[in-house]
């Protein structure tokens, strides 16, 4: 992978965290929503888990940021288990400057992705993303198809559940009804 690209990934973990306090699932699931509905092309290539979309050299790019001061992580205790959470690290700005045309050049997507997504659960963000992912690349012909795909991955979701996420998605430009 050419090392713009690295600096141009690890330039835009700093710039989302220095906006928001973001969970590893946050992280992956912003990524994908900035690549995948955006364009954005940090060279990615989610695949489909329980969880939604996933790829693993997003977590090797967290953790490269941690080894080189870009982002700082704390450990989070939810009822549920342990979670991370993270902030700019003390090297932040330095990994910015080197990535400062491709995060201005991205600077209302990025807007865009924090605005919509920074303050929704990780199950929210695992949810919408699901359903993004299937209509996407599983390309179902009708939301009752795309509602069918969704409840095989995610089946404690009712189908009002899914529909209401799938509408959800629509209002923000991102799919499109079966009417337009």
């Amino acid at each position: 992978m050419p090392s713009n690209v690295v600096f141009e990934r690890l330039g835009l973990l700093a710039e989302l965290t220095s906006k928001a306090t973001l969970g590893r699932t946050a992280i992956m699931k912003l990524l994908f929503f900035l690549q995948e509905c955006k364009g954005v092309p940090l060279r990615y290539q989610f695949s489909l888990y329980s969880y939604g979309p996933f790829d693993s050299d997003v977590l090797a790019d967290i953790s490269a940021a941690e080894r080189l001061n870009v982002l700082k992580s704390s450990v989070v205790y939810y009822p549920s288990g342990i979670g991370y959470e993270y902030s700019p690290g003390a090297d932040a700005k330095s990994v910015e400057n080197l990535a400062q045309d491709f995060i201005h050049e991205h600077k209302e997507n990025v807007e865009w992705a924090l605005n919509h997504f920074a303050r929704k659960t990780a199950a929210e963000l695992e949810f919408l993303s699901t359903i993004f992912f299937i209509a996407k690349y599983q390309n179902p012909s009708t939301v009752a198809k795309l509602v069918d795909q969704v409840e095989m991955v995610k089946p404690h979701f009712s189908t009002d559940h899914i529909r209401r996420g799938f509408e959800e998605l629509v209002n923000l430009g991102m799919l499109r009804t079966e009417s337009n």
